[in-house]
């Protein structure tokens, strides 16, 4: 505010600051975001190449997305692994992604090509949250959401093993730039892509139908400057289209299954290794055990052994009533970090994540939360919608507090993570030059 008996200076009278033209604010965006881009590739290269192709004794969920990718460059769409009958103890689409070099390269000692696939990927996801970035708030936060996603361990740790959460990281990211664009310009085509998302993201993980619920619906529903019809319009073309995504798939297994499944008949293990009283008690409380998954009796229809293991879950729900809650709360802490910590770094050891880089990961992520918190309220204040992002948390919580506590469930959300956190870095610098 100007004193009295001061003069404002006219506007011929003002230093004038070099500003780049739109044009060329925009190059350098793609240029910094190219370089952080290639950056994040590079590293997520000699990842594989120097760590984790190497770690070939340990055996988790990547074996059967690389043999059924073996089975389908081979011509045979989804057997058991090793037989004949149907399977869908996953989602389709991880092992549909690394089926191309599969097809042309085999499944070597290691799986390299199908690690380097996934790394690719890793890369694309720091290209997209360095979009989500600039949508948000401007080049300068996206460039930086990108160089976070970049380095960031608990986001380029999946890149180097073939699991689905390098996929389903694309996917989300995918989601929230839809979602973003439909509150911008709400148009048929932008709910499409939503529904396109979030019908790619069930074939990756089938228990992220959450966010067909949780998020495509309330998006198409608040939309602003179109009337209640207009926003049922968009709300069904992102559902149908949805819909016809997974169509396929959930047709197949109506029909080779005995009993209905739907996107997944791997909800029977989940329950009952997460039901046990292993996991009830103990220092695997609120945590999963194989052994315990596998205590029925095997059926060769999966759809009828997934049926009996979610029975003995249920039983053993129903008998430990007064330790649900207990249980619940743990699964819920392990997934956020905040119980055993130190345990889960070191158990993720046996889903292809090196301790070293898991610790860095905890330690990185203690660090970006508070970062995240400032960043909601930054963007709060902005008048920028936050509940999407916000949204993911919600539903890695109830997918945690329903199956059983692991870090790596809560890939999903690191992207908001890493998007957020970066809104907040920029609002704290802009605070310090301030004051």
């Amino acid at each position: 505010m100007l004193e009295l008996g001061t003069e404002q200076p006219t506007a011929s009278q003002q230093p004038r600051r070099a500003h780049p033209g739109p044009r060329r604010e925009c190059r350098r965006f793609w240029t910094g975001l190219g370089l952080i881009v290639a950056g994040g590739l590079v590293g997520r290269i000699l990842y594989v190449m120097i760590v984790t192709r190497h770690q070939n004794a340990k055996l988790y969920d990547s074996w059967w997305y690389e043999l059924q990718a073996l089975t389908l460059a081979s011509g045979r769409f989804f057997p058991v692994v090793l037989g004949f009958r149907p399977d869908a103890a996953h989602p389709p689409l991880t092992s549909l992604v690394i089926t191309p070099v599969t097809y042309f390269f085999g499944l070597p000692p290691g799986a390299a090509p199908q690690r380097l696939t996934m790394a690719v990927l890793g890369a694309v996801v720091v290209l997209l949250v360095g979009i989500l970035g600039r949508t948000l708030v401007g080049p300068g936060v996206g460039l930086l959401a990108a160089l976070v996603a970049a380095a960031y361990p608990n986001m380029w740790m999946p890149n180097g093993i073939v699991m689905s959460e390098t996929v389903s990281m694309v996917m989300v990211a995918l989601i929230l730039l839809a979602t973003y664009r439909l509150f911008r310009s709400p148009t048929w085509g932008n709910a499409a892509l939503m529904g396109l998302a979030c019908g790619m993201e069930m074939l990756v993980r089938a228990e992220l139908a959450l966010l067909v619920l949780c998020l495509l619906v309330p998006a198409a529903l608040v939309v602003r400057s179109v009337s209640w019809k207009g926003r049922l319009k968009l709300l069904t073309v992102g559902v149908v289209v949805a819909g016809l995504i997974v169509g396929p798939w959930v047709g197949r297994n109506l029909a080779s299954f005995k009993d209905p499944t739907f996107l997944s008949t791997g909800e029977g293990p989940v329950l009952l290794g997460a039901n046990c009283p292993a996991t009830y008690y103990g220092p695997e409380l609120g945590s999963w055990s194989l052994a315990c998954s596998i205590a029925v009796p095997h059926a060769a229809d999966q759809s009828v052994e997934s049926a009996r293991q979610t029975a003995a879950a249920e039983r053993n729900i129903e008998s430990n009533p007064g330790r649900l809650p207990v249980v619940v709360l743990a699964r819920v802490g392990r997934v956020w970090d905040f119980y055993e910590p130190l345990q889960m770094v070191d158990g993720d050891v046996n889903e292809g994540r090196p301790v070293p880089a898991s610790f860095a990961g905890l330690m990185a992520y203690y660090l970006l939360l508070p970062a995240a918190a400032v960043g909601i309220v930054a963007l709060r204040r902005r008048g920028v919608p936050v509940w999407p992002m916000v949204v993911i948390a919600v539903a890695v919580t109830i997918v945690a507090a329903t199956g059983y506590g692991l870090v790596r469930f809560r890939a999903d959300f690191e992207v908001s993570l890493v998007v957020l956190a970066a809104v907040g870095f920029n609002a704290g610098w802009r605070w310090i030059r301030r004051n």
